[in-house]
Protein backbone atom coordinates (compact mmCIF):
# COMPACT_ATOMS: atom_id res chain seq x y z
CA UNK A 1 0.00 0.00 0.00
CA UNK A 2 1.09 3.78 -0.93
CA UNK A 3 1.11 4.59 2.54
CA UNK A 4 2.65 1.79 4.38
CA UNK A 5 6.15 3.32 4.83
CA UNK A 6 4.38 6.15 6.32
CA UNK A 7 2.39 3.81 9.77
CA UNK A 8 6.08 2.11 10.04
CA UNK A 9 7.97 5.16 10.74
CA UNK A 10 5.30 5.97 13.06
CA UNK A 11 5.73 2.85 14.62
CA UNK A 12 9.42 2.97 15.10
CA UNK A 13 9.18 6.93 16.67
CA UNK A 14 6.42 5.54 19.45
CA UNK A 15 8.54 2.77 20.03
CA UNK A 16 11.53 4.85 20.78
CA UNK A 17 9.60 7.51 22.41
CA UNK A 18 8.66 4.61 25.07
CA UNK A 19 11.92 4.22 25.97
CA UNK A 20 12.77 7.94 26.91
CA UNK A 21 12.21 9.32 30.32
CA UNK A 22 10.69 13.11 30.60
CA UNK A 23 14.09 14.21 30.79
CA UNK A 24 15.67 13.03 28.19
CA UNK A 25 12.64 14.60 25.57
CA UNK A 26 13.57 18.22 26.67
CA UNK A 27 17.57 17.77 26.14
CA UNK A 28 19.94 18.53 23.60
CA UNK A 29 23.81 19.56 23.97
CA UNK A 30 23.75 20.85 20.14
CA UNK A 31 21.47 24.24 19.78
CA UNK A 32 21.16 23.57 16.03
CA UNK A 33 19.30 20.64 16.74
CA UNK A 34 15.94 20.40 18.10
CA UNK A 35 14.99 18.10 21.20
CA UNK A 36 13.34 15.19 21.06
CA UNK A 37 10.29 17.00 22.15
CA UNK A 38 10.25 19.73 19.64
CA UNK A 39 10.94 17.21 16.67
CA UNK A 40 7.53 15.24 17.93
CA UNK A 41 5.79 18.26 18.40
CA UNK A 42 7.06 19.80 14.70
CA UNK A 43 5.90 16.31 13.70
CA UNK A 44 2.07 16.69 14.88
CA UNK A 45 2.12 20.04 13.12
CA UNK A 46 2.92 18.98 10.15
CA UNK A 47 1.21 16.20 9.54
CA UNK A 48 -1.71 18.27 11.13
CA UNK A 49 -1.39 21.00 8.95
CA UNK A 50 -0.74 18.80 5.35
CA UNK A 51 -3.81 16.87 6.10
CA UNK A 52 -6.07 20.12 6.16
CA UNK A 53 -4.17 20.63 2.96
CA UNK A 54 -5.28 17.54 1.09
CA UNK A 55 -8.53 18.10 2.74
CA UNK A 56 -8.75 21.40 0.95
CA UNK A 57 -7.50 19.90 -2.47
CA UNK A 58 -9.75 17.84 -2.69
CA UNK A 59 -12.50 19.74 -1.69
CA UNK A 60 -11.53 22.80 -4.28
CA UNK A 61 -10.82 20.22 -6.48
CA UNK A 62 -7.04 21.31 -6.91
CA UNK A 63 -5.65 19.06 -9.48
CA UNK A 64 -1.51 18.63 -9.63
CA UNK A 65 0.23 17.18 -12.72
CA UNK A 66 1.85 13.83 -11.15
CA UNK A 67 5.37 13.33 -11.36
CA UNK A 68 8.28 11.07 -10.89
CA UNK A 69 10.03 12.02 -7.99
CA UNK A 70 11.72 9.82 -5.23
CA UNK A 71 10.85 10.89 -2.20
CA UNK A 72 12.41 8.37 0.09
CA UNK A 73 16.07 9.55 -1.21
CA UNK A 74 15.03 13.47 -1.42
CA UNK A 75 13.92 13.53 2.04
CA UNK A 76 16.60 11.05 3.72
CA UNK A 77 19.32 13.83 2.37
CA UNK A 78 19.63 15.38 5.83
CA UNK A 79 22.66 17.42 4.21
CA UNK A 80 20.28 19.75 2.68
CA UNK A 81 18.91 21.56 5.97
CA UNK A 82 15.55 23.38 5.63
CA UNK A 83 14.35 25.60 7.36
CA UNK A 84 10.58 25.13 9.11
CA UNK A 85 7.84 27.61 8.30
CA UNK A 86 7.06 29.48 11.27
CA UNK A 87 3.47 28.14 12.09
CA UNK A 88 5.33 24.35 11.83
CA UNK A 89 8.76 25.48 14.68
CA UNK A 90 8.08 23.82 18.18
CA UNK A 91 7.03 26.23 20.55
CA UNK A 92 8.91 25.85 24.30
CA UNK A 93 6.15 23.94 25.68
CA UNK A 94 7.61 20.88 27.77
CA UNK A 95 5.44 18.13 26.94
CA UNK A 96 5.45 15.18 29.00
CA UNK A 97 6.26 11.59 26.94
CA UNK A 98 2.11 10.88 27.74
CA UNK A 99 1.29 14.58 25.99
CA UNK A 100 3.92 13.83 23.16
CA UNK A 101 2.30 10.48 22.50
CA UNK A 102 -1.16 12.08 22.79
CA UNK A 103 -0.56 14.34 20.11
CA UNK A 104 1.15 11.72 17.73
CA UNK A 105 -1.97 9.52 18.26
CA UNK A 106 -4.17 12.27 17.27
CA UNK A 107 -2.72 13.58 14.15
CA UNK A 108 -2.70 9.58 13.01
CA UNK A 109 -5.80 9.11 14.11
CA UNK A 110 -7.24 12.12 11.56
CA UNK A 111 -4.72 10.67 8.74
CA UNK A 112 -6.17 7.25 9.00
CA UNK A 113 -9.75 8.65 8.69
CA UNK A 114 -8.52 11.04 5.98
CA UNK A 115 -7.01 7.54 4.07
CA UNK A 116 -10.24 5.71 4.51
CA UNK A 117 -12.29 8.37 3.13
CA UNK A 118 -10.63 9.24 0.31
CA UNK A 119 -11.44 7.70 -3.39
CA UNK A 120 -8.39 6.15 -5.82
CA UNK A 121 -9.32 8.39 -7.97
CA UNK A 122 -8.26 11.49 -5.94
CA UNK A 123 -4.98 9.95 -4.88
CA UNK A 124 -3.19 11.29 -7.74
CA UNK A 125 -5.33 13.59 -9.58
CA UNK A 126 -5.17 16.20 -6.48
CA UNK A 127 -2.82 17.79 -4.16
CA UNK A 128 -0.81 21.20 -3.94
CA UNK A 129 2.44 22.54 -3.65
CA UNK A 130 5.03 21.83 -1.36
CA UNK A 131 7.50 24.77 -1.04
CA UNK A 132 10.45 23.27 -2.02
CA UNK A 133 9.48 20.22 -4.01
CA UNK A 134 6.56 21.80 -5.86
CA UNK A 135 3.50 20.10 -6.65
CA UNK A 136 2.72 16.64 -4.93
CA UNK A 137 -0.50 14.20 -4.81
CA UNK A 138 -2.37 13.16 -2.05
CA UNK A 139 -0.89 9.98 -2.51
CA UNK A 140 2.85 11.63 -2.47
CA UNK A 141 2.20 13.93 0.53
CA UNK A 142 0.69 10.93 2.54
CA UNK A 143 3.75 9.05 1.64
CA UNK A 144 6.05 12.51 2.50
CA UNK A 145 4.53 12.29 6.15
CA UNK A 146 6.47 9.12 6.68
CA UNK A 147 9.58 10.23 4.72
CA UNK A 148 9.47 13.40 6.70
CA UNK A 149 9.49 11.30 10.11
CA UNK A 150 12.17 8.92 8.94
CA UNK A 151 13.90 12.12 8.45
CA UNK A 152 13.50 13.09 11.95
CA UNK A 153 13.84 10.22 13.62
CA UNK A 154 17.31 10.26 12.69
CA UNK A 155 17.13 13.62 13.90
CA UNK A 156 16.13 12.51 17.28
CA UNK A 157 18.91 9.60 17.76
CA UNK A 158 21.17 12.66 16.67
CA UNK A 159 20.52 14.72 19.52
CA UNK A 160 20.38 11.31 21.99
CA UNK A 161 23.89 10.57 21.19
CA UNK A 162 25.13 14.16 21.44
CA UNK A 163 23.51 14.38 25.00
CA UNK A 164 24.51 10.74 25.75
CA UNK A 165 28.04 11.97 25.43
Amino acid sequence: MYYEQTYEARKELLHLLETLNDELLHQKENPELWSVSENVEHLYLIETKIIKGLKAAIQTKLTVEAKDINLEKLLANRTYKVKAPEDLIPTSKRYTKDELIELLKQSRSNLEAFVKEVDDASLNQYGFNHRWIGDLSVQQWVQLIGYHERRHINQINETLRSTAQ
